[in-house]
């Protein structure tokens, strides 16, 4: 039998680590309290984030850094150094966040940080602030369009007019799922194999009408 990983990766930042470990521009892959974090450095600021995508868990010490930026090696979601932020899609939710210490030589993250809450500056119907907002397609930018009105806290209706009937698709993930399944099944065959489809009924439809199983 084989036992679960009970520890993260990389050096416990907590206990601190070598400032030299760090140039600028440099991502360091740790842990903190058993949970991934990310140390990274632009020019004199050290910030602490988590350290897997929220999107589809990439490694973002693959990825790669742009001003206070990360992005992730994966799909190039993007996020917020200071605040965690998911600042572009496929990603919507943002990173868990770490207070950094630097102390002579060494830096240590300890402390996580609240959440970033934003602020709403206009009451719903008053001023700049619509009472209903329509978002015209329900696919992943209308998703992404509803996604954002609400971490922002808009707080009025939203509606989404779309012509098809199914809910929005994560494509990327989708994808990495129908894959790895066929990988697990043995002994069955799909001949449609120059395309994915976009929902589990299709797959199945479209193997049936192939004669695989």
């Amino acid at each position: 039998m084989g036992t679960a990983q009970t520890t993260s990766p990389g050096p416990d930042l907590a206990l601190g680590v070598p400032l030299d470990q760090l140039p600028d521009g440099g991502m360091l892959a740790g842990h903190v309290d058993q949970e991934p974090v990310l140390l990274a450095r632009c020019g004199d600021d050290f910030y602490a984030v988590g350290a897997t995508c929220s999107h589809y868990s990439g490694p973002l010490a693959e990825g790669l850094i742009v001003g206070d930026t990360v992005r992730c090696p994966w799909h190039h979601a993007c996020f917020s150094l200071k605040t965690g932020e998911a600042l572009r899609p496929p990603a919507f939710s943002p990173l868990p966040c770490w207070n950094v210490d630097r102390r002579g030589d060494r830096l240590f993250v300890q402390g996580k940080k609240e959440p970033l809450q934003p602020q709403q500056t206009s009451e719903v119907g008053r001023g700049e602030v619509p009472a209903r907002v329509v978002i015209v397609g329900g696919g992943a930018a209308g998703f992404a369009a509803a996604e954002k009105l609400r971490r922002e806290r808009y707080h009025g209706e939203i509606v989404m007019v779309s012509g098809e009937e199914a809910s929005p698709v994560d494509r990327p993930n989708l994808s990495k799922d129908y894959l790895a399944g066929r990988r697990r099944k043995t002994g069955s065959r799909c001949d449609r194999t120059t395309s994915i489809p976009t929902t589990a009924s299709t797959c199945g439809s479209a193997c049936r009408q192939s004669g695989s199983t």
